[in-house]
């Protein structure tokens, strides 16, 4: 049916957004990154940690286990006809491992053999509610500071200009905001089915 990528700055209200999705949309599947799998548990468990120290080896874990989140479990639910709905994907690589100084070519080449989603929303919220909502879910991980999501955002906003992604405010209730992402979605996937043609992929 047709993949969907919901991304935004930690605390921007994404996990319970997609849960109101899979309420108003119909068949939906929803899964995040990092995924549930062997890299995704490693990325999760060592590399959020701090266990990483150059943020180019960050950028090629959630690559290598984007390549196998999606050949895994998005490409047959897609295939099912689902609405998959991801809880972040390259876009996410884009705007935190670039905050930490990635070059945005060197993330775009080790992400290019996935494709694009069919739709991309970008969550905004301002980094001091985002921090004050993350404060509550527990101890703060190695990108949850309040300088570095100021550059996430940043980075966020600027690849929603350029490429063209709605960017939904999210700071309002949980239950407007996801409304606003459903009509977006509904009249994306609307306009796909007139359309049709390839997602295209990330090209460094």
């Amino acid at each position: 049916m047709a993949f969907v990528a919901i991304e935004g700055i930690d605390g921007s209200g994404k996990s319970t957004v997609i849960s109101r999705l899979a309420e108003i949309l119909p068949k939906v599947y929803t899964t995040r990154e990092p995924s549930g799998g062997p890299i995704g548990r490693l990325i999760k468990e060592w590399a959020l940690r701090g266990g990483t120290v150059d943020p180019h080896v960050d950028a090629l874990l959630f690559a290598a286990d984007r390549i196998e989140h999606y050949r895994r479990e998005v490409e047959p639910k897609v295939r099912e006809g689902y609405i998959v709905i991801s809880e972040r994907y390259v876009e996410s690589s884009i705007a935190y491992q670039g905050a930490a100084g990635v070059p945005l070519e060197f993330i775009k080449s080790i992400n290019s053999l996935v494709p694009r989603p069919d739709v991309t929303v970008i969550l905004d919220v301002e980094p001091e509610v985002a921090i004050s909502r993350v404060r509550q879910r527990g101890a703060l991980e190695k990108y949850e500071q309040m300088a570095f999501l100021r550059r996430v955002r940043e980075i966020y906003l600027a690849r929603a200009r350029e490429e063209g992604y709605p960017v939904v405010d999210a700071a309002r209730p949980p239950e407007v905001v996801a409304r606003e992402v459903a009509e977006i979605v509904k009249k994306a996937l609307d306009y796909r089915k007139g359309e049709g043609g390839d997602r295209g992929v990330y090209r460094g």
